[in-house]
């Protein structure tokens, strides 16, 4: 098929999906959502061309990262053509900070400010809003570094797991914590009536939960991150805190780099082990990382995680590639959720 040739198949899809009978409107309908960079990635792909897919796709959400003020006008431009399409944006706030090199007192006005703006330009519009992403992973314990409690974590092991509080080095979660903490601050200032969801990179990093408990932080869902790995222990230890679970990202692990059908199956296979956990656990959404394959990071694992190829333009820039084997898959099962939920709402009216 020609490059026109898709994009005119792609719209056109996505106005079949338009008039499907679908559960969004349900309180109770499950959420799939996808991720995507259009504010800092995929130059040269357009945001009609991106929202076109979500709904060739049957997707309800589009998780995007927002790093700094100068994004706004083209989050709010993708907030309004989304929600013409139907479909939801969730924004999650990536604060443009070194870490390493900024003090707490740095981290937390950053945050702060790029949270407060982002919500009052447009809190109306966005009921749930992500509040870091990962930011665990930088305070992870090293070899020798001492714990809280005053014990040396021991300089012949590798970075600790997250499993526990303790698991993560003091001076670095209060970097972390002062993130979390300044965009919340902001947020309540902006005021408004949403949902916050905070969480780690999945893997082992349930400990992180109890540093946020200790820290002050509170959160309304409970983020997770999914790569391959079986994640059941983890909403089991997740459900006691007695709130909602998202998985904001998941995939095949490392995408298409084995192959697309790989790719296929692997996300085929996480897909239908969300689909039975969620009725075992409070799992309200799930979000596959990305819309399209980041090609400039290759040979790197972001060049293959789309159910979309990003091509060269020919001209130092990027354009929409083919679907991959992974698009249609996801697709097939989203629309065969949709009718499910729809017939289950139906028959319970």
């Amino acid at each position: 098929m020609t490059q026109n040739g898709f994009l005119a198949a792609l719209v056109m899809s996505a106005v079949l999906i338009l008039v499907m009978p679908v559960a969004r409107a349900a309180d109770k309908a499950f959420i799939w959502g996808v991720n995507g960079h259009p504010l800092a990635s995929y130059h040269g792909v357009t945001i009609e061309e991106q929202v076109a897919a979500l709904k060739t796709l049957g997707m309800q959400s589009y998780r995007v990262d927002v790093q700094s003020i100068e994004q706004l006008p083209r989050l709010k431009e993708l907030v309004n053509l989304a929600d013409a399409g139907g479909v939801e944006v969730l924004p999650v706030f990536t604060p443009k900070i070194d870490l390493n090199a900024a003090t707490i007192d740095e981290i937390y006005a950053t945050s702060r400010t790029l949270a407060y703006e982002t919500v009052i330009m447009l809190g109306d519009q966005i009921k749930v809003w992500e509040l870091g992403n990962e930011l665990e992973n930088f305070a992870i314990i090293q070899p020798c570094e001492m714990r809280d409690d005053g014990t040396q974590y021991p300089c012949d092991w590798g970075p600790a797991g997250g499993l526990y509080p303790l698991d993560y080095y003091g001076p670095r979660w209060e970097k972390v914590a002062a993130v979390m903490q300044g965009l919340d601050a902001g947020m309540k200032q902006a005021g408004g009536d949403y949902r916050t969801a905070m969480g780690t990179a999945g893997w082992g990093h349930i400990g992180a939960f109890q540093r946020m408990k200790q820290s002050g932080i509170e959160w309304d869902i409970s983020v997770w991150h999914l790569y391959g790995q079986d994640p059941e222990w983890a909403f089991k230890a997740l459900a006691e805190y007695g709130k909602p679970i998202w998985i904001t990202e998941f995939n095949h692990p490392k995408g298409s780099i084995e192959s697309e059908a790989a790719q296929a199956e692997g996300l085929k296979g996480t897909m239908e082990l969300i689909q039975r956990l969620r009725k075992l656990y409070p799992i309200e959404a799930a979000h596959i990382y990305e819309l399209m394959d980041e090609t400039y990071w290759a040979p790197d694992f972001e060049a293959y995680m789309g159910l979309i190829r990003l091509d060269s333009d020919g001209e130092n820039g990027w354009r929409s590639g083919r679907p991959k084997a992974a698009f249609k898959v996801v697709q097939d099962i989203i629309r065969q959720d949709q009718v499910k939920e729809s017939q289950s709402l139906g028959s319970a009216q």
